[in-house]
């Protein structure tokens, strides 16, 4: 009898700990062996029971952690308000009852017909949507900052035939920058708000569109273009609201083997090569390209036989302004937590959101033909990377030197910065 009295005096408290206890081994474990992480950290993919049984695990944590502060809320107002107002809430029972029928459930539902189902998987772009790139959700959204995607002025540069070689090949897509959330180079790039590409560059000079372009996003200049993105796991496969947008826009895991599976169905693949470092420089009048150091993508491009596609959308630095020296503990807490999901959120912020124009330059695809291996798939040299590597910042500089004055956003004296 006395232990039983023991055991339930402590049930409150393990009802408490155990789902933060949850978190922390979902935490030890996605940080210790990389499981929200691309192959540049493992050698291997997570197996598709592994990656389900973990996200599970997070999803208890998460839900458990949310019910507690539910409850223990609702505990808290009983104390402290009025008494007529405390009888308002409700009991216990039905404060179980409401946070199970408006939470629980519906999580449970959603987790197990999306991220947890080999339907929603998001290993593939199998969630895309043309219904959904053309919603007008987006258009809305642009409205609040005036969205377009032209062509860089290096294509008037070209002569016809020149420009001709490009319009049915299919590429890897290099986008920058990150930004804290790369709301520009979705709303272009991903979606009909920008209008999609055709032959409009940043000055407005009109080029001639190719012959019997498609019917899908920027399939008017690019005829074959069946665009998708690979982005970080967390983003698009936990919550909510992110897992539909970006499934929904084709975007998937950023991993090379799924990657590679995608560019084989003859498909272009984005991808944000300076990564979620990028985005820790997203701030007003900074230009940032974090790639000095990133080379994988061109080593894909080079295996897989694409040319690379530089797009940069300027504004997309501007949105939110972040701050500039934030202590030392955030900055602590922030690259803790990018080590366990890849993702890195902000520190803090140095002022109210801006609504500057979002204008995504399209630059003249980088030419690797001849650094090709003789089969697609053959191992490529680092030589060979090297060079593609070179050649792509080379091509990145050109596109923002020759675009940055001619957009909206008062970006004329701009410098980019490679780092």
């Amino acid at each position: 009898s006395a232990n039983f009295s023991e055991a339930m005096a402590l049930f409150p408290v393990t009802r408490d700990l155990g789902p933060v206890l949850l978190l922390a081994l979902t935490a030890f474990l996605w940080k210790k062996h990389f499981y929200m992480r691309g192959l540049t950290y493992r050698r291997t993919v997570v197996p598709v029971a592994r990656e389900r049984l973990l996200k599970s695990i997070f999803y208890l944590g998460f839900l458990g952690t949310l019910d507690t502060v539910l409850r223990r809320s609702g505990q808290v107002l009983s104390t402290i308000l009025p008494k007529a107002l405390a009888q308002l809430l409700p009991s216990e029972m039905v404060g179980f009852l409401l946070r199970l029928c408006l939470l629980h459930l519906p999580w449970a539902l959603w987790a197990y017909r999306g991220p947890l189902s080999e339907k929603g998987s998001t290993r593939d772009d199998r969630g895309w949507s043309d219904a959904v790139t053309r919603s007008a959700l987006w258009r809305n959204m642009a409205k609040c900052f005036g969205t377009r995607i032209v062509l860089s002025e290096e294509w008037r540069q070209l002569s016809e035939e020149q420009r001709r070689r490009w319009f049915d090949r299919h590429y890897v897509i290099a986008m920058h920058p990150h930004g804290l959330l790369p709301l520009g180079a979705i709303l272009n790039g991903l979606t009909w708000a920008g209008g999609g590409l055709k032959g409009i560059t940043a000055s407005g000079a009109e080029l001639p569109e190719p012959e019997n372009g498609g019917k899908l996003l920027h399939q008017r200049w690019f005829r074959h273009m069946k665009l998708r993105a690979a982005v970080a796991s967390g983003a698009c496969g936990l919550f909510p609201g992110f897992y539909e947008m970006f499934t929904t826009l084709g975007a998937f895991e950023c991993t090379k083997p799924f990657i590679r599976d995608v560019l084989r169905q003859q498909k272009d693949v984005a991808i944000f090569v300076g990564g979620a470092q990028e985005s820790c420089y997203a701030t007003p009048g900074r230009y940032v390209c974090f790639v000095s150091a990133h080379k994988g993508f061109v080593r894909l491009a080079l295996e897989e036989h694409r040319d690379i596609l530089p797009m940069w959308t300027f504004g997309d630095e501007s949105i939110m302004p972040q701050m500039l020296k934030p202590p030392a503990w955030l900055t602590a807490l922030q690259t803790y937590f990018k080590s366990i999901t890849g993702l890195l959120v902000p520190p803090g912020f140095s002022g109210l959101p801006r609504f500057v124009p979002l204008t995504l330059v399209t630059g003249v695809p980088v030419s690797l033909e001849d650094l090709w291996p003789a089969k697609l798939g053959d191992a490529v040299t680092d030589a060979a990377v090297e060079e593609g590597h070179r050649r792509y910042i080379q091509a990145q500089q050109k596109l923002f030197d020759s675009n940055k004055a001619l957009v909206a956003g008062d970006h004329k004296n701009a410098v980019i910065e490679f780092l």
